[in-house]
């Protein structure tokens, strides 16, 4: 296929991936990670290039289009929705030299890990630096060729101050093999990311494979000009939403054949179960337009010249903070309808509530996030990190 066909397609490509993955689901538990062959297929068909720019091989979604695929995955498993979003953050790609990011990515079956944590040390040395630390929940370190880890500059034994006067970070590009993984991720929802600890100690990173979010851009188009966490966070709320299909989905099957103790009526015709499974569709159709509308605009005017507002920001983080919060609601609904069966691993519920619960804890989605677009709606000065 063309890239186009690629990009109108890969939506498809993920529907038809369901039944594997919904096959593949115990293993991924039990492994805590996903299996070797599961990632080198998906990275195969594309699902790690979403959001890589297309000068790198990279499908160059939209984030709308994006968005749509993580919800789907999301629907079959949490976990490799979750994998393939995060290896589609590629936070400073644009702006890395390009012949770094051409080497980085030139295989289909490329993976990057990554995290925001400024959990390591970069020491200025002639030509790069030296890096140790250590970064916890870094997800799919396991499948990545290539660790993106932020990490605090050093002059000597002083952290160097950035324009702002705070401690400049970057994030440094390490080749899997020079790290060590501690086996940290025994956890309830989302156990299959393998969100393992990453340990570096005392590496070279030439200062080539170091980036900042304030580094000049490479990549000089608009499209890569979106503000990296409008980018990256509404994925959180995309694959809430797709947990809470499949919620939604699993209560009807249930409900079809259920007919709850001390009762000769179905589930289906229970009054009770009929207003949750309507309140759920409501609260997961409406965060999902909110979604997809708050990104259209800021995806509209930045391709416009118009930039992305602040208060275009605010939109896109406060629809990501809703859509998870929708998609718990509705979730705890199918899981208060189907009752005991719910409780059981067996049932696609009783992941959907860990799995659902387990993206609430992300620090893109928690309560104070909302402070911010509040800080806008009143006309208040912004937390820019946050947006």
């Amino acid at each position: 296929m063309t890239g186009n066909d690629t990009r109108s397609a890969l939506l498809d490509v993920a529907r038809s991936w369901r039944p594997r993955l919904l096959a593949e689901r115990d293993r991924i538990e039990a492994l805590r990670r996903l299996p070797d062959d599961v990632a080198c297929d998906l990275a195969q068909a594309g699902f790690f290039r979403i959001l890589l720019p297309e000068a790198y091989g990279g499908l160059d979604l939209t984030p709308m289009q994006a968005m749509a695929v993580f919800e789907e995955l999301a629907r079959a498993d949490a976990s490799v929705a979750w994998c393939v979003w995060n290896g589609n953050t590629h936070w400073v790609t644009a702006q890395l030299p390009a012949e770094t990011a051409r080497t980085i990515h030139a295989s289909p079956a490329a993976i990057t890990a990554n995290s925001t944590r400024a959990s390591g040390r970069a020491r200025v040395v002639d030509g790069g630096y030296r890096v140790s630390g250590r970064w916890a929940l870094v997800s799919g370190c396991e499948l990545a060729s290539w660790q993106v880890l932020l990490a605090i500059v050093h002059e000597g034994d002083k952290p160097r101050l950035a324009a702002s006067g705070a401690p400049e970070t970057r994030f440094m590009l390490v080749p899997s093999a020079e790290c060590a993984i501690l086996d940290t991720w025994t956890v309830g929802g989302l156990r299959g990311t393998g969100s393992h600890d990453v340990v570096v100690d005392d590496r070279f990173v030439p200062q080539s494979h170091a980036a900042s979010f304030t580094d000049p851009y490479v990549l000089a188009e608009p499209r890569y000009r979106i503000p990296p966490f409008s980018k990256v966070i509404p994925g959180l709320g995309a694959m809430a939403l797709g947990i809470a299909c499949n919620a939604i989905e699993t209560l009807i099957e249930i409900a079809s054949e259920k007919v709850p103790q001390r009762t000769s009526q179905s589930l289906r015709e229970n009054h009770g179960a009929q207003v949750r499974v309507s309140q759920a569709e409501s609260l997961v159709r409406s965060a999902r337009l909110f979604l997809l509308d708050s990104l259209q605009q800021l995806w509209s005017a930045l391709l416009d010249g118009r930039g992305a507002t602040m208060q275009a920001r605010a939109q896109a983080r406060l629809a990501a903070s809703l859509s998870v919060g929708n998609a718990v609601q509705a979730v705890d609904l199918m899981y208060a309808a189907a009752g005991a069966t719910a409780l059981y691993a067996t049932c696609p519920l009783e992941r959907a509530f860990r799995d659902v619960h387990a993206i609430t804890q992300h620090i893109g989605v928690t309560p104070r996030v909302r402070e911010s677009p509040g800080r806008v709606l009143f006309g208040r000065e912004s937390d820019p990190p946050l947006l």
